[in-house]
């Protein structure tokens, strides 16, 4: 039974570090950052505190905003953090809390992120209703880090 819990523990350290650095404000130069600066007031459209998942300190609030110019863009608040915020840390529009990459239409890609603090990723129009939440994902290993239900 011991070596059962080592081996599964090893495994799982295994799988988490391969999305990255443990630290929140490391930044891998090789991810490319598609935030964008907006300026003026925004109104925000929908959002939700993040909840983190698999034992990671995913932290802040996703939102999807309007800026002056009728432009749309999911926002990460300035306090969003990751464990990994380097690597393959993605985020999606959902349907749900549960991210499901086999089921076309039930999410939208938005962004890699690679560090942590605030982030407007442009959309290319007004979001679908129906993604009714944010997915913070690690695509190395194909687990959350963390949703947010968009309110």
């Amino acid at each position: 039974m011991k070596t059962y819990t080592l081996i599964t523990g090893l495994l799982l350290s295994f799988i988490l570090s391969s999305c990255g650095s443990d630290s929140a404000t490391d930044t891998d130069p090789s991810i490319p950052d598609n935030s964008q600066e907006v300026s003026g007031t925004v109104q925000v459209i929908r959002g939700g505190n993040l909840t983190a998942q698999s034992s990671t300190n995913t932290r802040g609030m996703v939102d999807i905003v309007k800026d002056q110019q009728n432009r749309y863009f999911v926002r990460l608040s300035d306090s969003f953090t990751t464990k990994f915020s380097t690597g393959t840390v993605t985020v999606y529009l959902s349907t749900g809390q549960a991210l499901n990459l086999n089921s076309q239409g039930s999410f939208q890609l938005v962004s890699v992120v690679g560090k942590a603090g605030e982030h407007f990723f442009a959309l290319p129009s007004k979001p679908d209703d129906k993604f009714t939440h944010g997915i913070i994902w690690c695509g190395a290993a194909g687990i959350p880090f963390g949703f947010a239900p968009l309110n």
